[in-house]
């Protein structure tokens, strides 16, 4: 632990305006809105099942990091008066092992595993470590936290591959085992991040075995299309998160049926209109 505090005294002496501005930056991109909006673009635009693919590992990561997050209870490093943290409204849950870094270890180790090319690996392990730096450098995590976190994002990852596969096909096992454990969830219960995170997790799940079977929208060349379903897309997301924040109260609950309602609106929902409008025009 000596060893650890000795890391973030130094981070903490080496901050400057410009290193902040920067490791920020990174920071914000493993965080929750910039993952959901860029993985829902791919999904509607781009490639919808390695999309949804990758969306999977960063799910089932979230899912992961919350179980071993709640079984460990790691105070952060400036809860323990170590360090003045940066940005701490982004550490919302216990220390070990970090969200932000096994999010984009998700994220971008995944982005490997379903690519498999040379640019996707450089380009990937430069954000994972500089993800790390930053939840370091800001001082809100320890660094067992961040290695633990990029350890941990890889197992997932095996087992997510495993539990999917190439194909993409999400079935009634999925739906099934993601409600057994959001009812897990509220007995048991959990933090928030947690919660939200199985919640998000099951929303997902049922949103693509409907799409599967009863929707199946197809990718479009057109940009005019992509802009109008992106627009679409992110319209409805608003509404979704900021309508249901403003009409219901601040429980965990609640949180927990809006975070289920925009991944199903995401994967499910949002694709269904976007058939009925082209159909329409």
């Amino acid at each position: 632990m000596e060893f650890q505090s000795q890391v973030l005294a130094f981070l903490e002496g080496s901050r400057n305006e410009a290193l902040t501005l920067f490791f920020t930056s990174v920071t914000i991109l493993a965080e929750k809105t910039f993952i959901v909006v860029l993985l829902s673009i791919l999904y509607w635009c781009i490639d919808k099942v390695r999309s949804k693919r990758l969306a999977w590992f960063v799910l089932f990561g979230a899912v992961g990091n919350g179980i071993v997050k709640n079984i460990v209870r790691m105070p952060r490093p400036y809860e323990m008066g170590v360090v003045k943290p940066l940005r701490v409204e982004t550490a919302t849950s216990y220390s070990f092992p970090s969200g932000h870094t096994q999010t984009a270890t998700s994220f971008w180790a995944g982005s490997m595993v379903i690519l498999k090319t040379k640019s996707s690996m450089i380009l990937g392990t430069i954000i994972i470590i500089l993800t790390a730096l930053s939840r370091l450098y800001l001082g809100v995590h320890w660094p067992m936290d961040v290695l633990g976190a990029i350890g941990f994002g890889l197992i997932c990852i095996y087992f997510a591959n495993q539990l999917l596969g190439e194909s993409g096909m999400l079935n009634k096992w999925h739906v099934l085992g993601s409600s057994i454990l959001c009812l897990m969830v509220l007995v048991f219960k959990g933090d928030e991040d947690f919660c939200n995170a199985v919640a998000a997790l099951w929303g997902f799940c049922i949103g693509g075995y409907v799409e599967q079977k009863y929707i199946q929208f197809e990718m479009t060349h057109s940009l005019k299309i992509n802009i109008y379903r992106v627009l679409i897309g992110i319209v409805g997301i608003l509404v979704i998160y900021l309508g249901i924040g403003k009409l219901l109260p601040d429980m965990i609950f609640i949180g927990m049926i809006k975070n289920a309602l925009v991944l199903f609106w995401i994967i499910a929902a949002a694709p269904y209109l976007f058939k009925k409008i082209i159909k329409a025009s």
